[in-house]
């Protein structure tokens, strides 16, 4: 007599797209609340910053995190460390009104002296302060509403200031200066964080 031998029978077509299903469900919880999560802390990183009338986006954390990478060899390679560029106390010390122009001007600063002059063999150098150099170009572009609508205009007493600044910037190897600048951020970083509001 002929046994029959029985396999086990592959799953039908059907089971299968009800596996499929069943394993979408369990993971679309886990995706919202990473997505949650997510948008969350880009929230909390993100804040407004108010100077004066003028309200803007400004991702510190972020320019923080870039500076961070180059810190150490920035202040490494400063040949003129009893020479200081931005001082705390004057940033400090202006007026609200004045700090939105005061903002303006610096960042401007950074972006056509300071990064435009900078050169570096070390690719991370370079990329970094690319990196920064746009994120300062994006804060400008809302300054520049705010200038417009006379939310950030500059007194005599603030462009005294920031004059002083390029004077003494003006007086070094740019090499050199560039390099004093960028190693400076931590003033400009640490006084924007100042300003932030929930």
């Amino acid at each position: 007599m002929e046994t029959l031998t029985h396999f086990p029978r592959a799953p039908s077509r059907p089971q299968q797209v009800i596996l499929s299903v069943q394993t979408t469900m369990k993971i679309s919880p886990i995706l919202l609340v990473s997505t949650l999560l997510v948008s969350l802390w880009g929230s909390v990183l993100c804040r407004k910053l108010h100077l004066g009338t003028c309200s803007l986006t400004v991702h510190t954390h972020e320019l923080r995190h870039h500076f961070q990478q180059i810190r150490h060899s920035m202040l490494t390679e400063d040949s003129h460390k009893g020479v200081r560029l931005l001082k705390v106390n004057i940033m400090k010390n202006l007026q609200a009104t004045e700090s939105c122009c005061f903002l303006r001007r610096v960042l401007r600063f950074y972006i056509e002296k300071v990064f435009s002059s900078y050169t570096s063999s070390q690719s991370l150098h370079r990329r970094t302060t690319s990196v920064l150099a746009n994120s300062f170009h994006s804060i400008t572009k809302e300054l520049k509403l705010c200038h417009a609508q006379m939310h950030c205009q500059c007194s005599q007493e603030t462009n005294l200031k920031f004059d002083a600044i390029q004077t003494n910037y003006d007086k070094l190897e740019m090499g050199a200066a560039s390099v004093k600048a960028i190693g400076e951020l931590d003033s400009v970083l640490e006084w924007l964080e100042s300003f932030h509001s929930n």
